[in-house]
């Protein structure tokens, strides 16, 4: 059975400061995942949602669309979805664990009434109230009372209605980042070409070779390289230690225009995080810092 309890941390949580990081294994954390389409441009009622979208299984009769059309208001400009039938369904099961699904926000006209049902490994978990869309976006709770990994959305009317930004809990891996592997504290010129070197350090429950290179990013921005290679250990030190590190290498004049770099202080100790997914789907992220020395 495939199950992760929501809120328990498996392990101590790894926290990593001035590049020095804690010594444990890691750790799981539930947090908030948002599926707002925005990504998704163009589109009309024959453009299907792309199979696999964000790692989950969708109805084939969900589609896009990003133009403006009264009353299927985005609740996030500008792309949303819709269904050619009277629902359809999300299916979580490709993901490496349940997850605990929120709701969405519907909009459409007042002539369907649409709900979610919530499905466990087959069995109905929960049925949310239901909704009479409007033109105004409105947040339907699914509050289900427990994790899903299926969600069914049912519609009384065809079609009628838009959906989104869908919301749900994941469980994150919380990995140790270690920023310029070896140094102490990581400081940082916003003038500097030198590459950043980041490194996420392998451990024992991280396989750093099941990491997707192209999923990585650091405050949103992709590397320039990525390298498998045993640089520090989890005491945040340069030495090898038996675990193969991911190590990337960034553009720091990129990372300069990060805003709470740019506004910072000569001093400030600013935080970056680093995010990412695995091979089995699990998204990781991790935390480490720089001190702002020019």
């Amino acid at each position: 059975m495939k199950q992760v309890a929501f809120g328990l941390v498996v392990t101590l949580i790894l926290v990593s400061v001035i590049g020095i990081g804690a010594v444990s294994g890691v750790s799981y954390t539930s947090k908030e995942i948002v599926l707002t389409f925005d990504d998704l441009e163009g589109g009309d009622a024959d453009t299907p949602l792309p199979v696999g979208y964000e790692g989950l299984s969708w109805d084939p009769e969900w589609f896009y669309w990003d133009a403006e059309e009264d009353p299927y208001t985005p609740h996030s400009p500008d792309t949303r979805i819709s269904s050619l039938n009277y629902g359809g369904w999300i299916d979580f099961s490709p993901l490496p664990q349940d997850v605990e699904f929120s709701g969405a926000w519907i909009s459409g006209y007042n002539l369907t009434k649409i709900y979610f049902q919530g499905y466990h490994e087959g069995t109905l978990v929960g049925t949310s109230a239901t909704l009479t869309p409007s033109e105004t976006p409105t947040f339907l709770d699914a509050q289900f009372g427990g994790p899903v990994d299926k969600v069914v959305v049912v519609g009384s009317a065809w079609n009628f209605f838009c959906i989104d930004d869908i919301t749900y809990k994941e469980q994150v891996m919380i990995v140790d980042e270690d920023i310029k592997p070896g140094e102490e504290p990581n400081t940082f010129s916003r003038v500097s070409r030198d590459p950043l070197i980041v490194a996420i350090v392998g451990e024992e429950g991280l396989d750093t070779s099941t990491i997707i290179p192209g999923s990585i990013r650091i405050e949103g921005i992709a590397p320039m390289t990525c390298l498998l290679e045993d640089v520090c250990s989890l005491s945040g030190v340069a030495g090898k230690d038996g675990c193969c590190d991911m190590v990337m290498k960034f553009d720091s004049r990129t990372i300069a225009r990060i805003s709470e770099i740019k506004r910072a202080a000569k001093g400030s100790t600013i935080p970056l995080t680093v995010t990412g997914k695995l091979a089995d789907g699990t998204r990781f992220e991790g935390t480490d810092y720089v001190v702002i020395i020019r």
